[in-house]
């Protein structure tokens, strides 16, 4: 229904139960796909407001080496620049 850009230093997107879908303004520091990965998993969470199997079989649907691109996210916080959270 709406999508909001935030700047969050614990998460890189959420989706709210009623179907709003917030992403990090950090994403901008990774690789495309990557940030393609994290889009389809916020969208799969309005079929599945869970981290189920059938949660994870419509990511994988869209997103095949979901895993791996699950991987880099987390990891991706070391190469966002320190003054991103600079207040």
């Amino acid at each position: 229904a709406k999508v909001s850009i935030r700047c969050q230093r614990t998460r890189w997107g959420s989706c709210s139960s009623r179907g709003t879908v917030s992403l990090n303004c950090s994403l901008l520091f990774l690789h495309e796909e990557v940030v393609r990965y994290l889009c389809v998993h916020e969208l799969a969470h309005l079929q599945h407001m869970n981290h189920s199997p059938k949660f994870w079989r419509t990511v994988e649907v869209h997103e095949p080496d979901y895993r791996r691109l699950d991987a880099e996210l987390l990891a991706g916080w070391r190469v966002v620049p320190n003054w991103v959270f600079n207040d």
